[in-house]
């Protein structure tokens, strides 16, 4: 089996996508913005702060990291659909089968995620420069790249699941709604600066995945929530279960990626007509 043209202009199409580019880079730099000129306020800069400031950019690389692909999920979701009509021709007319575009769809989206995440980390580290002239690299970049791997690979299986409920249930009006689950999600796992989910942590997609960046972008062991009191305040916090956490995200993936394959089954049945309505 050969990779076809296809993940070529797929992937062209996922970086030339004004709405993908807005939703994953434009509205993540605000944040990034945010996050190092207003909510981080330093006076001076000494070898402790120096130390403060290595964990606050580890912990924006997480944070941020997960939100861009959040907002890059919403953009999927959308354009995931929207081919859905074309898959139907692609597949009986050309030699790319099913299987051979969903492996080049997943193929293309992912490493397209991965260059959008890339640039909010080249800014986060710009900026930082240019605002404590540091330059706050993670504790493991190896590790970092495995956490966000795993997060690219989630978004994406749970923008197709989205997508395809959409098509399954032909409740075509209900797209901006179920296009804006994943960012929903990426937000929900960014309240952990405040909140405190405790042991439900492990139960919710995409939220233990915080913690494994938080590990590898500080070399810290991480809270299982309240990260903001955790970084300013001398205070115990519980400690997060990496293993666990490990554990509860890949199982989410295996979990979206059955979830998918049913509804693809299931949205054969579903003529093109009705996907246009």
């Amino acid at each position: 089996m050969t990779l076809t043209t296809y993940l070529k202009y797929k992937l062209k199409e996922l970086l030339t996508n004004v709405e993908l580019l807005g939703w994953s880079i434009g509205f993540i730099e605000f944040w990034v913005f945010m996050w190092i000129f207003v909510f981080t306020q330093v006076s001076m800069v000494d070898e402790w702060t120096k130390v403060f400031l290595q964990i606050n950019t580890g912990l924006a690389y997480s944070f941020l990291g997960v939100l861009s692909m959040a907002a890059a999920g919403t953009g999927l979701t959308g354009s995931i659909y929207r081919s859905s009509v074309s898959t139907r021709y692609i597949t009986k007319f050309s030699k790319l089968g099913p299987t051979l575009y969903l492996l080049e769809d997943f193929l293309a989206s992912l490493v397209a995620i991965l260059i959008y995440v890339l640039a909010i980390f080249v800014s986060v580290i710009g900026l930082s420069y240019a605002r404590w002239g540091i330059i706050a690299l993670p504790h493991s970049s190896v590790g970092i790249f495995a956490g966000l791997l795993i997060a690219a690979v989630t978004f994406y299986w749970l923008s197709y699941a989205f997508s395809l409920i959409i098509v399954v249930t032909k409740r075509t009006r209900a797209l901006t709604i179920a296009s804006y689950a994943p960012l929903i999600l990426g937000f929900i796992a960014y309240s952990q600066l405040w909140i405190d989910f405790g042991s439900a942590v492990y139960f919710i997609p995409i939220v233990p995945l915080v913690g494994l960046l938080t590990y590898h972008g500080t070399g810290a062991y991480p809270p299982t929530g309240t990260y903001l009191g955790w970084l300013y305040s001398d205070k115990l916090y519980p400690t997060l279960n990496l293993r666990l956490a490990a554990a509860s995200s890949i199982t989410w993936i295996a979990i979206l990626i059955m979830i998918s394959l049913l509804l693809l089954r299931k949205s054969r049945g579903v003529s093109i007509e009705e996907i246009k309505l």
